[in-house]
Order: C-alpha cells, then structure tokens, then sequence
C-alpha cells in the first residue's frame, strides 16, 4: 500500500512518459511507446523472415521456413507471435518493468503486442479469433516480491486494445521453479514439468477454446509447451502465444 501511494506521488511529479522506458532520455509525448528516436530505431523488431512456427526472426544464417530449435524440438503450442527479438533495448525494458517496480511499462508492452497483432488481422478479424487471453502465471512468492505478475498486467491492457478476453484465473502455479537462465533445453522442460493447473472453476470455459497465452520473453519454449499441453489435457482446441521478446534464431 506505501509503495503504491509512493509511486502514485512519484508519477505526479515525475511523469513516466516524459522519460524513455528504454535509456531514460527526456522525451515528449509524440514517441510512440515511449521511446527516444534512437531506442525505437535499434529495437530488433520483428520484420522480415520469420519462423513459422514460434514466431521469432530467422537468422540471416538460416535458409529454413522454422528456427533451428523449432526443427529439433516439437512443441505443444500450435503458433507464436512476437514484437521482437531479445537483445539489449528489450531487455532493459522487460528488466525496468519486472525488477524495477515499473508495472506502467506492461501497458506499453502491450500497446506494442496489439499493433503487432493487428498488423496481421483486421480487429474484428482477432477479437473473434480467440475465445480465451491467459497470462502465464507466476508463483505466490515471486508475485509477493516483485508485488504484481507482469505477464498479468500485459494480458489485461491486451484486452483492452483488442477485446479478446482476459481471464487470468484460468491457470494457476503449483510450485516454484528454479531460475531457466542457463539450462539446456531439456533441464527446462524437467524443470517446468508439472508447474502448471488448471482451476477447477474455469475447467468449463476451457473444452473446445482458442487461446491464446501471453508472457514477456520466449526463449526455448519448455514454459509455453507445458501450459499449452495442461491447456488441451482440458479440451482447449488451440494453444497460441504471443510475447514481447523471443529470443535469438541461434544455427547451430
């Protein structure tokens, strides 16, 4: 509660928008997103070729339609979308948002999912495509510590932009996992494998579904692949996501 009358006096006297989410620069409010020309030019937005089934941009390295870890890893999820590839400029922002007490930047990122998602559909074209947004949970104690579950905070203004519907109940953390950073990709699975639920009181909504699941970064795909596989355990007919950042197309 003091934080938030905190922030809230913060925000009055020093208004997030006047200050790049990315660097910190003075800005005004003609940036898009809230960034500096400079930030917004060096993102690695996601353009061009891209892999067909999780989303991410393919390496100029690879003459392939999928990433190199989609081609050696099958996956639950049926297909993924993302703004752009994880490098420098986004990690700031997802660390500023998920270490930094920035909940404001969930909405800018999900400004960007939105223009991202309509420049695929036409808006009645994606409010009518999915049934069900379900945010990746986190565990109570991490939800304890940062004070919000980012990937929450990103599903619900998402609703807002497109009118698909946010339900945040749906799924549920059973335990806490160690941290992904650093794990192969089959120590990821291990490590995420039985993590996830469904409610009981959302089991019904969830036969015969299109969902689609929102998160912040992906990465291998072992956090994605174990909700979409408790998703269709459940009858959910589709399982797509949609993030902010994937990371790299690495050809090995």
């Amino acid at each position: 509660m003091k934080n938030r009358i905190w922030n809230e006096i913060l925000e009055r006297i020093y208004p997030s928008d006047l200050y790049c989410i990315c660097c910190g620069k003075i800005i005004d409010g003609s940036r898009i997103y809230r960034l500096c020309d400079d930030c917004m030019e060096s993102m690695k937005w996601a353009t061009g070729r891209l892999c067909d089934k999780c989303g991410k941009p393919l390496s100029v390295n690879d003459p392939c339609e999928t990433c190199f870890n989609c081609r050696e890893h099958l996956h639950s999820f049926d297909r993924g979308y993302t703004c752009c590839e994880y490098g420098t400029n986004e990690r700031c922002i997802v660390y500023s948002m998920k270490y930094d007490d920035r909940s404001d930047i969930a909405g800018t990122i999900a400004d960007m999912m939105a223009d991202r998602m309509l420049a695929l559909y036409e808006p009645e074209e994606l409010a009518g495509k999915y049934d069900l947004l379900v945010p990746v949970p986190v565990s109570d104690k991490r939800k304890g510590q940062r004070g919000y579950n980012q990937a929450a905070l990103i599903a619900a203004h998402f609703s807002e932009n497109t009118g698909i519907e946010y339900r945040g109940e749906i799924l549920q953390r059973m335990r806490e996992t160690k941290a992904m950073k650093g794990l192969a990709p089959d120590e990821r699975k291990a490590n995420i494998r039985g993590s996830f639920a469904v409610r009981k009181k959302a089991l019904d909504s969830i036969s015969g579904a299109e969902c689609l699941v929102v998160d912040d970064i992906y990465t291998t795909g072992a956090t994605i692949d174990e909700i979409a596989s408790v998703l269709k355990a459940h009858g959910a007919s589709t399982v797509d996501f949609l993030s902010f950042a994937n990371g790299a197309d690495v050809v090995k």
